[in-house]
């Protein structure tokens, strides 16, 4: 197994985060209702744990991927300002599609009604509820999210990220070992250790992207008529990024992942899944606007960006040679650290000679946004068959 290793320092930013969260962590469940006024109509036991565990629970439990449990009153209520702040700046759940714009597959978004309920909570007191009411214990369960496998690939050696690194990226080159070609309609990866990955591109080596994986996503089925080609003897690219915890920064932490793979009959077309990727030079604080053109008519199912800042909206559309506009896909308030593959809701069927438009808003540089580590240069891929 080839691997390569990136590390990266962490920013004082980081350490400051971390400190008032430690802080808040530290004040005592008594402490937070001695200094607040109960001015909540909703509890947590009846009301806030539900939303919490329905929305937040596949991350936001114990052992998950998310450095804190969210399914207890106590940690709950130590971290009940943070819960408040993020979902008010839809920093948090990390969905997003715009509900005005195209469809796609897969939602993971948050009613308004739901955020009230918390935001409510959160600000006026915390109030725990009738404390006779025996919430279940909730541990992190690694599990296929679509059944088990047809072929899973695993990391022929443990991965350790060592004491005093709190970010890695590393590159893995893993053998599938088939003997005969395969058509790929959907991957999903299981972490060796779910605190610890953080986010994955598969691919096969040389190849189309398989997946974009993150904890808390679920995997998609490409739709009928679609799918990947996974030849003979193929390889599949990893690139896994590792994050520990704040409270694990300094233990070594080992990760031992595994990809899977789930198999579909080959098209009857004979045509295999192809990307076209548009991307630009940075322009930090303006407006871009990019476009490229498609060859041949096409079958849109897909649209993956990859951003390299936040961005206050992203569009992207395919204009035919009529001049016909057809969106593809609408993002507001766009993170770099959450990224996806949006599977459409409906593809959407193109003229040869159509013209693919991104434009995307980057946030001003005023906003109240914590830093993130660039990891990319700004792209926006499409994933088509061919007509």
């Amino acid at each position: 197994m080839a691997r390569h290793a990136k590390r990266l320092i962490a920013g004082p930013w980081i350490y400051l985060s971390m400190a008032v969260a430690l802080g808040i962590v530290a004040a005592s469940v008594g402490e937070v209702q001695a200094h607040k006024a109960i001015t909540s109509k909703y509890d947590y036991n009846k009301d806030v744990y539900p939303l919490l565990r329905d929305h937040c629970g596949q991350c936001h439990v114990t052992g998950g991927p998310a450095p804190m449990t969210l399914l207890t009153y106590k940690d709950a209520v130590a971290w009940a300002e943070a819960v408040r702040d993020e979902l008010s700046t839809e920093r948090m759940p990390p969905w997003p599609i715009d509900p005005e714009g195209p469809a796609v597959k897969g939602v993971h978004s948050i009613n308004a009604k739901d955020i009230d309920t918390i935001v409510t909570w959160a600000s006026g007191g915390t109030p725990h509820g009738d404390t006779n009411i025996v919430l279940p214990t909730t541990t992190f369960t690694s599990q296929w999210k679509l059944g088990a496998p047809d072929l899973k690939v695993e990391m022929d050696a443990p991965h350790t990220v060592a004491p005093g690194t709190l970010d890695e990226t590393c590159d893995f080159t893993l053998p599938t070992g088939l003997t005969e070609t395969k058509w790929v309609k959907a991957v999903d990866l299981m972490p060796g250790l779910a605190t610890l990955a953080r986010d994955a591109i598969i691919s096969i080596e040389n190849g189309p992207v398989l997946a974009l994986w993150q904890p808390g996503g679920d995997p998609i089925v490409a739709p009928s008529g679609a799918a990947f080609k996974l030849p003979a003897g193929a390889k599949l690219h990893l690139q896994i990024h590792y994050k520990k915890h704040f409270d694990a920064e300094q233990d070594a932490t080992t990760d031992k992942s595994t990809i899977g793979l789930y198999f579909t009959d080959p098209p009857v077309s004979g045509r295999e899944l192809q990307s076209l990727a548009i991307e630009g030079p940075a322009a930090a604080d303006a407006m871009r606007r990019l476009d490229a053109s498609l060859s041949g008519a096409a079958r849109i199912v897909a649209v993956r960006p990859l951003l390299d800042q936040p961005y206050l909206s992203v569009t992207v559309a395919a204009v035919s040679p009529s001049g016909a506009r057809v969106p593809l896909l609408t993002l507001r308030n766009a993170r770099p650290q959450w990224f996806r593959r949006y599977w459409l809701q409906e593809p959407v069927e193109v003229a040869a000679g159509s013209k693919i438009e991104v434009t995307a808003t980057p946030l001003p540089p005023n906003a109240d946004e914590p830093k993130t580590q660039k990891r990319f240069e700004f792209q926006v891929a499409l994933d088509y068959v061919p007509q």
